[in-house]
């Protein structure tokens, strides 16, 4: 009910079966309701996300053949070697909200992971630093801008 809050266009969510397999999802309609397109009989809106991109050759988030520009969508499956060495193993599955905070947000989730070891939840409720122009200090939850 009502209207959905200022930055709120991204949700994301982890899954994993008994047999270690794993989806990180991400959906970012970015900047309110994306292109505005809605696909006939579907019911969504398709996401806008290449926004960022420039088609100025200058730039450096220019779209080139064979470049990946900068995006914040992020899904993220961690792996570690299995000690018999035959196959990796899943250790950790992971995204996080935020715009250009989430580069850093996934190496301090993943520190507070495995240099921590703290457990997941833990590891999501820590604050996060980052830069954007200064140093911020933000709080734990990463599902606000």
């Amino acid at each position: 009910r009502g209207s959905p809050a200022d930055g709120s266009c991204t949700v994301s969510f982890q899954v994993v079966d008994t047999e270690g397999n794993a989806v990180s999802m991400v959906n970012s309609n970015f900047m309110g309701f994306g292109t505005g397109f809605i696909p006939k009989g579907y019911g969504f809106t398709l996401q806008n996300r290449g926004q960022g991109f420039s088609l100025d050759d200058a730039h450096p988030n220019c779209v080139a053949p064979g470049k990946r520009p900068f995006h914040t969508i992020i899904p993220a499956i961690v792996t570690r070697a299995d000690p018999g060495g035959k196959r990796e193993l899943l250790y950790a599955t992971m995204t996080n909200m935020g715009a250009f905070m989430q580069p850093q947000g996934h190496v301090q989730l993943l520190l507070n992971l495995v240099a921590y070891g703290m457990d997941p939840q833990e590891a999501v409720d820590q604050p996060l630093l980052y830069r954007v122009g200064h140093l911020r200090r933000r709080g734990g939850h990463r599902g606000r801008h």
